[in-house]
């Protein structure tokens, strides 16, 4: 069965109509980056659906409000978004760990990150982003970001590119490789402009 995909305006525009199928079109599409998103930062499983669901029941009641100003770029607003829900939840962590300590006891650190953390994780993801936008190869740049971030359909990238789907796997496997080794090249040029200027 052929999966029908919508542009991000038809999705918003369909949802502010009422057409509820349009909400469940709308968590299809959008279903892989958010999870790959928040399983980024938190590890535990049932953590990620809670996060997964509250993302999307944010999203729909925003889509809904008529809260999406700018409809074509629904995509980074869902990933702002997941950011969000994901930094909220390491923020409320953090407190119930320290309200819970014993009295005249040290609170135990939380193995949760802390501001630090967070915001060592905000660079890293600026970092990413340089990094796709400075891969050498416009295909790599294009795939990576289709198929992770866009999540465009397996098949509509392959006619696309004119390749089989078998060989789809295999470029996505390089890209990724390419990716890795630019990101720790960018990463480690990064930390030492940061050791020169301390």
């Amino acid at each position: 069965m052929e999966v029908v995909r919508y542009t991000p305006r038809q999705l918003v525009e369909r949802i502010r109509a009422g057409e509820r199928s349009f909400e469940d079109a709308l968590v299809r599409q959008y279903s892989r980056g958010v999870q790959f998103a928040i399983s980024q930062s938190v590890s535990d499983g049932s953590v990620v659906e809670d996060l997964y669901q509250e993302c999307f029941r944010m999203v729909l009641e925003k889509v809904r409000a008529g809260e999406v100003n700018e409809p074509d770029r629904l995509s980074g607003f869902i990933c702002s978004l997941a950011r969000n829900i994901v930094i909220e939840y390491f923020r409320k962590t953090s407190r119930r760990e320290t309200y819970h300590a014993p009295a005249g006891e040290h609170a135990v650190p939380s193995p949760e990150p802390n501001q630090l953390d967070r915001l060592l994780r905000e660079e890293k993801g600026s970092l990413a982003r340089r990094v796709l936008d400075a891969l050498p190869s416009d295909r790599d740049r294009s795939v990576l970001y289709r198929f992770y971030i866009a999540e465009d359909d397996r098949d509509e990238i392959c006619a696309d590119l004119g390749i089989e789907a078998t060989l789809l796997s295999q470029i996505l496997c390089r890209a990724r490789q390419r990716y890795k080794n630019l990101f720790e090249e960018f990463a480690a040029t990064q930390n030492k402009d940061s050791r020169g200027m301390s």
